[in-house]
């Protein structure tokens, strides 16, 4: 191969190369505070920080302060970290930047979402984010959060250890895989219980909600479930620590 042949075809991988990043902003560096889309389906609504709608498909960036609300639909978001959320159906979230304001990175105010938090390592700052009545803090986890029309938190545990803290001023639990805890308006979390091995069978799934729910299906979680199955170890006060 001559010199130019080999010039032409070394600036043709280059070219592919960039129209692969550029289709895939995921790959760059996302603003802290935005999300890239993964994946959209059916309906779901998105809403600028100005209230203008937002036509998004996969690779669409989310600035901070988006709304997304989903009926029968689901988003799929990557996050500046790495972690991803999936927000499920009939659900309601708000994108949030981490160092400004409360750090959460997001808060959903309805519905359910699934997520895969990137681990932190070192002094690295933990993964925040809100409901109406709870904190939930991880440092590298696997975990659902749903939130009823009642304001009630309710949170899964399937990999490391997440703290949950209400806004009554008592003190947080910690949440180890294979357990669960729920947060009312103005009282403290529940002690944490024993959460079914069918729900475990299925921490991440993104094409639906662990049990194997459909997209347009959305629970009520009591969070007064008695454990079925109940792992040994519980969230007892010698393992109270640092979300892992």
């Amino acid at each position: 191969m001559t010199p130019v042949r080999n010039l032409i075809a070394c600036l043709s991988i280059l070219l592919l190369a960039a129209a692969a990043f550029a289709q895939n902003p995921t790959l760059a560096a996302l603003p802290l505070g935005s999300a890239a889309v993964a994946e959209i389906k059916g309906d779901a609504k998105i809403l600028d920080p100005q209230g203008a709608d937002v036509q998004a498909q996969r690779g669409t960036v989310l600035a901070p302060e988006t709304r997304i609300t989903t009926a029968k639909g689901s988003v799929l978001l990557d996050l500046p970290d790495g972690s991803q959320v999936l927000v499920k159906a009939n659900s309601e979230v708000v994108l949030k930047v981490p160092d400004q304001g409360k750090g959460y990175w997001l808060e959903l105010f309805l519905g359910r979402i699934n997520a895969k938090v990137q681990k932190r390592l070192g002094n690295a700052p933990s993964f925040r984010m809100g409901t109406p009545t709870a904190v939930i803090t991880v440092r590298g986890t696997q975990f659902t959060v749903d939130v009823d029309k009642k304001e009630h938190t309710y949170v899964e545990v399937y990999e490391g250890v997440v703290e949950v803290a209400g806004f009554f001023h008592g003190a947080p639990v910690m949440v180890r895989p294979g357990y669960s805890t729920g947060v009312d308006p103005d009282r403290d979390p529940e002690e944490p219980k024993g959460i079914e091995n069918r729900e475990m069978d299925n921490r991440w799934n993104p094409g639906g909600a662990p049990g194997g729910r459909g997209e347009d299906e959305q629970e009520t979680r009591p969070g007064t479930r008695q454990p079925s199955n109940p792992p040994t170890n519980p969230g007892s006060p010698e393992h109270d620590h640092e979300p892992e």
